[in-house]
């Protein structure tokens, strides 16, 4: 028995891998967004910070009402309330407490999503209309890019538009060491070098950038320009660039972290656990056991 862990361990040394790209497409994302006509605004608000990853399958539901709660999480997250490991209940207490919801019950209205995330400022056509979580996201996109008082949402948290053209060529490096070693990426566009932040989010292409040299991006969205380190956040591919096989069979075989905690600036933070340490360790353990076994008797062998 003691040899079949062994070998398992070994196994499982050798196949676990030392860098992951943490890039996410529409397809890595959420399981259901595909046939979405909000599909792109989805991702756009994931990669801005402005809607978290929450717990279970990997679900946005749609055409679902958005309900309180669902919105009190969010802008909980986005206004940086889940700090210090806080759970959701802790996030949407915070955001009560602090007047972004009026409630945790019930179905949001555009209101709502105004008070939230623009203090009451953000017009909507029928402010006391409820809306659907597919809605909200089409909203706002369009909170994100267009002015109040003199600034879009985008600017004011600290996006801008990046660049647009042929990518000339991908440069891949690595940070880190042994098993916390991860890929890092920067694109050439019009001659000049863009890093990638830790965590992008793409439109339209494979989550394996090396397959994009060459393809053209129709838009893009740099964070962290403010404090003089800019990064792609978002990128989107012109569309048809990639057929759906491809992107899905590279989306299929990309491992991602689970993300453990958003903040406000888009960029989230994956806990890498540190595999390879594990199972030296457990191997260890188990050589040292198999080599102190008592010598079997022949009554025992028997």
């Amino acid at each position: 028995m003691l040899r079949v862990w062994i070998g398992t361990l070994l196994l499982v040394m050798l196949v676990i891998p030392t860098g992951l790209a943490h890039v996410e497409n529409e397809k890595t994302l959420y399981d259901d967004i595909e046939t979405s006509k909000a599909l792109e605004d989805i991702v756009y608000l994931r990669g801005m910070g402005l809607i978290a990853a929450e717990a279970g399958a990997k679900l946005y539901r749609p055409l679902a009402p958005l309900r309180k709660a669902d919105l009190a999480y969010w802008a909980g997250m986005y206004h940086g309330f889940g700090a210090e490991g806080k759970s959701p209940e802790q996030v949407r207490e915070e955001a009560m407490r602090r007047g972004l919801v009026d409630a945790l019950e019930g179905d949001a209205t555009y209101a709502d999503v105004s008070r939230a995330y623009a203090e009451g400022k953000a017009s909507a056509p029928d402010p006391d209309a409820k809306l659907t979580r597919e809605a909200f996201a089409s909203y706002m996109r369009r909170l994100v890019q267009d002015p109040a008082e003199g600034k879009a949402l985008a600017e004011r948290i600290g996006y801008k538009a990046g660049p647009s053209g042929v990518i000339e060529q991908v440069i891949e490096g690595k940070e880190g060491e042994g098993s916390s070693a991860y890929s890092t990426y920067k694109i050439v566009v019009g001659g000049q070098e863009y890093v990638l932040s830790q965590h992008p989010k793409a439109l339209f292409g494979p989550t394996d950038l090396k397959q994009w040299q060459g393809k053209t991006l129709e838009e893009t969205w740099l964070s962290g320009a403010e404090a003089g380190k800019p990064e792609l956040q978002i990128l989107k591919l012109a569309k048809g660039q990639f057929s759906s096989e491809a992107i899905a069979a590279s989306s299929g075989g990309h491992e991602h972290h689970g993300e453990h905690g958003e903040h406000a600036d888009g960029h989230e933070e994956a806990k890498r656990i540190p595999y390879l340490p594990i199972a030296a360790v457990l191997l260890g353990a188990a050589v040292v056991l198999w080599l102190r076994r008592k010598p079997a008797t022949p009554r025992e062998e028997s």
